[in-house]
């Protein structure tokens, strides 16, 4: 079992379907509904984005890889290509088919930047010693995840909708931090940049105190203020991601770390009950 999770988790199928919990979450703090064939292209699309980043790493550091993600698409290069490819054109026709415009010409602007982002990253990564990654990354899966219900609500947007996206970009600015400081050694032996290679480790655990104490005083008034379960799923999930920045020395065997960050966003799936 622990060796399906990981190629799982390799293959970013967790990401993918996480981001549909992201997404629903979202719909929910916001009130808005989307199109049946947006809950297919959303998962796609992170796919393509996630695999794009990961072979563009395997190339990088080829069969000298630390990490185990690297090793596998650096493994399974040729088929992993074919997939991506072939995921790039179902998702295009998907797209122009069953989305309307506003919301294909937000997906053209997004894809751009997160385009750009990955050419950066992988060609000019000395950029993110000034600002970091992990910032980029939180906001552009908020971004993908949260933009077209932001955009089907607005400009209807309550306070508290915004104090509670607020929040959850907090947390999920966090996990990416908190990645950071596991795989700090095999990002010095690679080359990559993070935040904590660059601010070290220290500071990098302080942010995330910070950033999780922040996020769980503005998901709690939400919360005080709506009493929707939403509120309390965002609110759930800081405190956990808070647990592990306290015990994350004993979740690094596994990479247990990974499967409790990863699994967060499967919990907004209990709104669908």
């Amino acid at each position: 079992m622990n060796r399906i999770y990981k190629i799982l988790q390799y293959l970013s199928l967790d990401v993918a379907i996480g981001s549909i919990g992201s997404s629903i979450l979202a719909v929910k703090v916001f009130d808005v509904r989307l199109t049946a064939f947006y809950w297919l292209i959303l998962p796609v699309c992170v796919w393509i984005i996630y695999t794009s980043d990961h072979l563009l790493d395997a190339l990088k550091v080829k069969n000298q890889a630390t990490m185990g993600r690297h090793y596998f698409h650096y493994l399974h290069l040729k088929y992993l290509s074919v997939f991506l490819v072939l995921s790039i054109i179902f998702s295009i026709i998907l797209i122009f088919q069953h989305l309307d415009r506003k919301t294909i010409i937000y997906g053209l602007i997004l894809c751009y930047l997160i385009i750009s982002y990955l050419l950066l990253n992988h060609f000019i990564s000395e950029i993110f010693r000034f600002f970091p990654r992990e910032f980029v990354i939180a906001i552009g899966y908020i971004a993908g995840t949260w933009g077209i219900p932001i955009l089907l609500k607005y400009p209807f947007i309550t306070m508290s909708q915004i104090l509670i996206l607020i929040s959850y970009f907090l947390i999920i600015l966090s996990i990416p931090l908190l990645y950071s400081i596991y795989e700090y050694k095999s990002d010095l032996v690679n080359g990559f940049i993070s935040y904590s290679t660059v601010f070290g480790i220290k500071i990098a655990e302080y942010s995330i105190f910070v950033i999780l104490g922040l996020s769980l005083i503005l998901s709690a008034y939400s919360f005080i203020i709506i009493h929707q379960y939403c509120y309390l799923i965002i609110l759930f999930m800081g405190f956990t991601l808070f647990w592990e920045v306290l015990f994350r020395k004993r979740l690094f065997l596994n990479e247990m770390y990974r499967i409790i960050s990863d699994s967060m966003n499967f919990l907004p799936f209990i709104l669908l009950i």
